[in-house]
């Protein structure tokens, strides 16, 4: 009797555990407990903070990163995300002038603490009895100067309540992520911290539930710059199987050059009474960003070849077919380049710069009937950096034995306030995650669009095929008419509609 009562207590307390808003999930990671929190929505657990990797402070600060070890004496509670890694105020003016110019009160943003103490990744899950389910990593951008894993539009309860874990993680950012001093071992210390997480995973998301050999990255901006840099690390082989890669490429427009960095670093350097690396590590971080925000102004933090991480430039690493065996989405919006024109436009001057005059009278021929010169501009500029480098991404992993599929996102909020913008650099984001702003105008079309997105995306996450049978079919990228899905109000496919620009610019 007495055993019988015990039982019946026991699965009460069992009901009533997950059934409270008091329910605290936990993992054990060998003899590290792990405590997490319920999302409010009771369909998610959180375990935000997990740390992954030594704090690359004093002695460590540029250096590749050490592994997070398990540890019995340790409890860690991860219910608050850590510190974003330093960097200057990029990411945050962005949103800023962005809700302003939407309407919104910039002031509700929330900025979070920056700190060099900031390798933790963040976990999403669904609740309930979970194994071997589909892992999504996301890797944010922000010009590899600012930005961090848990910006308002990255949450990652809404995908996770759909049976998926989904995991952001964080790289050291600016010259903190990107050294090149002659006492560093690599430069690419951003690209060591992602390769570092993604080990944490291969590792450790079983004990959350989660399938090491079926891992997606996502990347938007300089995310998907990462992810093109792990396609073509030979350090990352079975670390992950599929990516998405959205509005990136100008990696491979604008590769950086090795004597480049090496001379800026040289500068940066020398700006302090000890130059060597020694001396540098015991500066503070404020008094290594101050002066680097002088020394590097103009410069555009990025990979470079290394001989460790990075072997080839990405473009040889892809031609000559040396790159990762994955498959791949990868597409750009309508109007990449629409919120960082100055309002002085001249397509002229700017071919000028940038083709031959063959190429120059081809393109004027090609873009006639387009009358708005910042359209054309941005039409321009949005092929060269953004769909030009994607649709050879597509074509040269489709060469290699993979799949890819090529998509344009082209949806317009409404209001005259979105139209200003067009379909903007990021405006993916929030159909990609369902995390849409309050400050964005949203109406059904884009319910309905955020569906649509969700399905391609989580069912190529799940399966490797975006098409899962109740949207529009998504065709796989052939190289022969270039085939792209068009996101929009309406769904469909067609010819890339730059892929002509493309082909008389001759980049790739």
């Amino acid at each position: 009797m007495m055993r019988c009562f015990s039982g019946i207590f026991a699965i009460f307390f069992t009901i009533y555990s997950f059934g409270s808003a008091h329910h605290q999930p936990a993992v054990f990671i060998e003899q590290t407990e792990i405590i997490g929190s319920l999302h409010e929505n009771k369909k998610v657990e959180l375990f935000l903070g997990l740390p992954f990797a030594e704090p690359p402070l004093g002695d460590l600060r540029w250096e590749r990163p050490n592994a997070w070890i398990p540890n019995s004496t340790i409890k860690i509670v991860a219910k608050e995300f850590k510190p974003a890694c330093f960097q200057n105020q990029r990411i945050v003016n962005w949103y800023k002038r962005l809700i302003k110019d939407f309407g919104g009160d910039p002031k509700t943003f929330d900025i979070p603490e920056f700190s060099e103490d900031c390798l933790y990744l963040n976990l999403w899950r669904p609740t309930g009895p979970k194994k071997d389910l589909p892992v999504i990593v996301y890797i944010h951008g922000g010009s590899n100067k600012a930005g961090w894993s848990y910006e308002p539009n990255y949450l990652g309860h809404n995908i996770a309540s759909q049976d998926f874990i989904l995991i952001s993680i964080p790289y050291r950012l600016g010259v903190f992520g990107f050294f090149s001093h002659p006492e560093v071992e690599s430069p690419n210390l951003a690209l060591f911290d992602q390769l570092l997480a993604l080990e944490w995973i291969q590792k450790y998301v079983s004990f959350f539930g989660g399938d090491p050999s079926n891992v997606t990255l996502i990347g938007e901006s300089a995310g998907a710059g990462g992810i093109s840099h792990l396609i073509a690390s030979p350090l990352s082989k079975n670390l992950f199987h599929r990516a998405v890669h959205q509005s990136g490429g100008s990696s491979f427009t604008y590769p950086t050059s090795s004597s480049g960095v090496k001379a800026l670093a040289d500068r940066f350097s020398k700006s302090f009474e000890d130059p060597s690396i020694k001396g540098l590590k015991n500066l503070s971080a404020d008094q290594v960003l101050k002066v680097s925000e002088n020394v590097y102004a103009d410069h555009y933090f990025n990979y470079v070849i290394d001989g460790l991480s990075i072997e080839q430039s990405l473009s040889e690493a892809f031609e000559n077919g040396n790159i990762q065996n994955v498959d791949l989405i990868v597409g750009t919006n309508n109007d990449e380049w629409s919120l960082y024109f100055d309002g002085n436009v001249d397509v002229g001057l700017w071919l000028d710069q940038e083709v031959s005059q063959e190429k120059k009278a081809k393109l004027l021929e090609l873009l006639v009937n387009i009358e708005d010169p910042v359209r054309k501009m941005n039409l321009l500029i949005t092929a060269k950096n953004f769909v030009c480098p994607s649709l050879f991404m597509a074509r040269k992993l489709r060469e290699n034995g993979n799949e890819t599929w090529v998509y344009q996102f082209n949806r317009v909020r409404d209001g005259k306030l979105a139209k200003k913008f067009g379909a903007f650099h990021g405006a993916e984001l929030p159909y990609v995650f369902n995390t849409h702003d309050d400050w964005l105008p949203t109406n059904e079309v884009d319910i309905d669009l955020t569906l649509a997105i969700q399905s391609y995306w989580l069912s190529f996450a799940k399966t490797g095929n975006p098409n899962d049978k109740v949207s529009p079919l998504w065709p796989v990228y052939e190289a022969i008419n270039d085939p792209s899905l068009v996101l929009d109000a309406k769904i469909f496919s067609r010819q890339h509609e730059s892929s002509d620009i493309c082909r008389i610019m001759e980049l790739f």
